[in-house]
C-alpha cells in the first residue's frame, strides 16, 4: 500500500478537512473586507494560474444558503438541474439522498428555508448532526461531496482513458459506494479515474501544480460537455512527508445558473448536511471556497487551486 494510513499531523489535517468532515463544531472562519489588487489571478485553459503578488484579504461574503428542507428551494434546485440537462432519474435520486440525510438528523436541526447570514460560512452543532446520522445509519458512512457531484454530473463527463492513479485515500468513498451500490461498472471506473490522486512536484508554485493537474486530466482524457452545469473542485495538497506529494480533489460541488444567480450544490461531508449556496457571481464562488479551504496558516503546503471542470477557474484568486 503506497500511502500509510497513519500520516503526519499535516497530512491528516488535510485529509480530514477535505469532504470528510470540514466544519469545525460551531466555529467558523472570520470574514474580512475584500481588497482587490490589480487583476486578482490570471488563468487560461491550459492550467496556468498566477497568484497576485499581494494576496487578497478574506472575502466579505454574506452567505445565502439552504439545506434543502423547504419545498420552495427544492423546486428551485430541481428546475435549475433540469434546465442544465440532468435527467429526472438523477434528480429524483439526488433528492432521495437529501431526504435520507435530512430525515436521519432531523430537519429541525437544519435551516428551514433559503437563509441569509452576515458571515461567509454557516454554523451548526456538528457533533449533534454526526451523532444523529450515525445512530440512524450504522454501517453506512454516508455520501460526500465527490459522490454527490458525480451522481449529478456523471453523464456530462467523458473519460477516454479509465486508468486511475492512486485511490488509496478514497477508502471511505469506496465503502459508501459499495454499501449501497451507488456506482457500478463504467460509472465506478470513471469515478475512480476522476478523483484519483495526482503525483506532483514538491512545490508551492500553484502555476506549476495547476499545469501538472491539467496534464493528468488530459492524459486520462477527462472532458466535460455541459455548458450549463460545471463541477467546481478544490484541489489540495497531500504531503505526509514520506511519500510522493500529491494533488487531490478535497472538495467539489455542482454549479448551475438560476436566472441571474448561481447555485452551488454541495455535500459538506459524509455525516454533515447537503447545502445549496446562492451567489451573484463566480468571484464570490471562488472566495467562498478559498475562505473555507485555504486554512493552512503556517504555509506548509501550496495554496488550494479552484478548478472549473478541467481547467483553472478564471476567477481563481488567493485570499489572506
Amino acid at each position: 500500500m503506497k500511502k500509510q494510513l497513519l500520516v503526519t499531523a499535516i497530512g491528516l489535517a488535510i485529509v480530514l478537512g477535505a469532504c470528510s468532515n470540514k466544519a469545525g463544531g460551531e466555529g467558523t472562519l472570520s470574514a474580512e473586507s475584500t481588497t482587490v489588487v490589480n487583476d486578482s489571478t490570471t488563468t487560461d485553459r491550459t492550467g496556468d494560474a498566477t497568484e497576485t503578488s499581494i494576496a487578497l484579504s478574506k472575502a466579505k461574503i454574506h452567505l445565502k444558503y439552504s439545506n434543502l428542507v423547504d419545498n420552495e428551494t427544492r423546486e428551485r434546485v430541481k428546475k435549475a438541474l433540469a434546465n442544465a440537462g440532468v435527467s429526472d432519474e438523477k434528480i429524483n435520486k439526488f433528492f432521495e439522498a437529501v431526504d435520507e440525510y435530512n430525515n436521519a438528523v432531523g430537519s429541525k436541526n437544519l435551516v428551514q428555508e433559503m437563509t441569509s447570514i452576515e458571515a461567509a460560512f454557516p454554523t451548526f452543532d456538528q457533533d449533534k448532526l454526526i451523532d444523529a446520522w450515525l445512530n440512524k445509519n450504522q454501517g453506512f458512512v454516508g455520501r460526500n461531496c465527490r459522490i454527490t457531484s458525480y451522481s449529478l454530473m456523471g453523464d456530462s463527463i467523458k473519460v477516454g482513458n479509465k486508468t486511475p492513479g492512486d485511490t488509496t485515500m478514497l477508502f471511505n468513498d469506496f465503502d459508501a459506494i459499495n454499501a449501497k451500490k451507488i456506482f457500478e461498472g463504467e460509472d465506478k471506473e470513471k469515478f475512480d479515474t476522476i478523483f484519483s490522486y495526482i503525483d506532483v512536484n514538491n512545490t508551492h508554485d500553484t502555476n506549476e501544480l495547476a499545469n501538472e493537474i491539467v496534464k493528468s486530466l488530459d492524459d486520462k482524457q477527462i472532458s466535460f460537455d455541459n455548458d450549463k452545469m460545471h463541477m467546481i473542485s478544490v484541489f489540495m495538497t497531500m504531503d505526509d512527508g514520506k511519500n510522493q506529494v500529491q494533488e487531490f480533489i478535497g472538495h467539489t460541488g455542482v454549479l448551475v445558473k438560476d436566472g441571474d444567480k448561481y447555485l452551488f450544490i454541495e455535500k459538506l461531508a459524509f455525516e454533515l448536511p447537503y447545502q445549496v449556496d446562492e451567489f451573484d457571481n463566480l468571484q464570490d464562488v471562488n472566495d467562498y471556497l478559498m475562505g473555507y479551504y485555504d486554512n493552512d496558516a503556517e504555509g506548509l503546503t501550496a495554496k488550494p487551486i479552484i478548478f472549473e471542470d478541467n481547467h483553472v477557474m478564471k476567477e481563481y484568486r488567493v485570499l489572506n
